[in-house]
């Protein structure tokens, strides 16, 4: 895709903030530019509003700075210090939680009421061989679909240690039914869900539990 982008003169801009650039390095990959949110999983604690771009080209590096100078998209002191006190932990906190994701994906897909499981660690996944090939890990969010509305409210309202939020990448567990902000073309009874850095079993038993109760 990129190769045949660049053959149209086409600028390629990536957003990496599900993977993170520990999972993923779409600049080795040949794109021109990556952004990301780094209030998600970047920074992982659900304290920051921040956001980064970024690309190899110095031209294009310099052009980046000019507008952020002019229209003063500096952020302060405070955030880049806690963003930097985020960045050691990252891959510790990553990995832990692509583990439990992968774990989770597959209790999912072995549910009867769950529809379906949308997750690239799984080989289901059409963009399993992709994810395969590119990527240190497979990602923290799993999605899945309950089928109505009110199942997948029910199921949300009975998680006991998972919040319900529409942010993701945090430390903490997070679900939100996203057809519930409208926009995307997705059923009523769709789920994303962050997987955080809690033990794994704590996560499963929180879910199979609610889910027992959307049935």
């Amino acid at each position: 895709m990129v190769t045949a982008a660049r053959a149209r003169g086409v600028l390629v801009a990536v957003d990496n903030t599900t993977a993170t650039p520990y999972l993923q390095q779409p600049l080795e990959l040949g794109a021109d530019f990556v952004v990301a949110s780094d209030a998600k999983a970047i920074t992982g604690h659900s304290d920051l509003i921040l956001g980064h771009v970024a690309t190899r080209d110095p031209q294009k590096a310099e052009a980046l700075r000019l507008w952020r100078t002019q229209h003063g998209a500096i952020p302060g002191p405070m955030e880049v210090w806690l963003a930097h006190r985020s960045l050691p932990t990252l891959p510790v906190r990553v990995t832990r939680q692509c583990d439990s994701a992968m774990r989770l994906a597959q209790t999912l897909a072995s549910r009867s009421n769950v529809l379906a499981v949308h997750y690239p660690g799984l080989p289901s996944h059409p963009g399993h061989q992709v994810a395969r090939t590119q990527m240190r890990a497979f990602g923290t969010i799993v999605s899945f679909d309950l089928g109505t509305r009110a199942h997948a409210e029910t199921f949300l309202r009975s998680l006991t240690m998972v919040r319900e939020a529409t942010s993701f990448g945090g430390v903490h567990s997070m679900a939100e039914r996203r057809a519930r902000w409208a926009g995307d073309a997705i059923s009523e009874g769709f789920i994303r869900f962050s997987v955080g850095c809690e033990a794994a079993a704590d996560i499963i038993d929180d879910v199979t539990e609610a889910l027992e109760h959307a049935r």
